[in-house]
């Protein structure tokens, strides 16, 4: 029973670390050349992050046509190389 209990414990922690994080922001400014937007951020948990106006990378599969500077957006983005990568992104309401 004790072996049962503590698995069932280890299977429900590891969902909460596979939660996925929405961070809300605002677009300041897009740059499709550079493959870069430019967003206003809130404080992001996951990393210690204080909110601010920072560039992020565009990932290779993110549309960002359909936005423009002064949308607010919520996305989720990823640690690569040293730099923060917007892989998922949509608008507020």
């Amino acid at each position: 029973m004790k072996k049962t209990i503590i698995a069932l414990i280890c299977v429900l922690s590891s969902f909460a670390v596979m939660a996925v994080e929405w961070v809300n922001g605002e677009i300041v400014r897009i740059d499709p050349a550079r493959n870069r937007i430019v967003m206003k951020h809130e404080y992001i948990p996951s990393i210690k992050m204080q909110a601010m106006t920072m560039p992020f990378g565009i990932s290779s599969g993110l549309n960002v046509e359909p936005y423009k500077p002064g949308d607010q957006v919520r996305f989720q983005f990823r640690v690569l190389d040293g730099t923060l990568d917007i892989t998922t992104m949509e608008k507020r309401k």
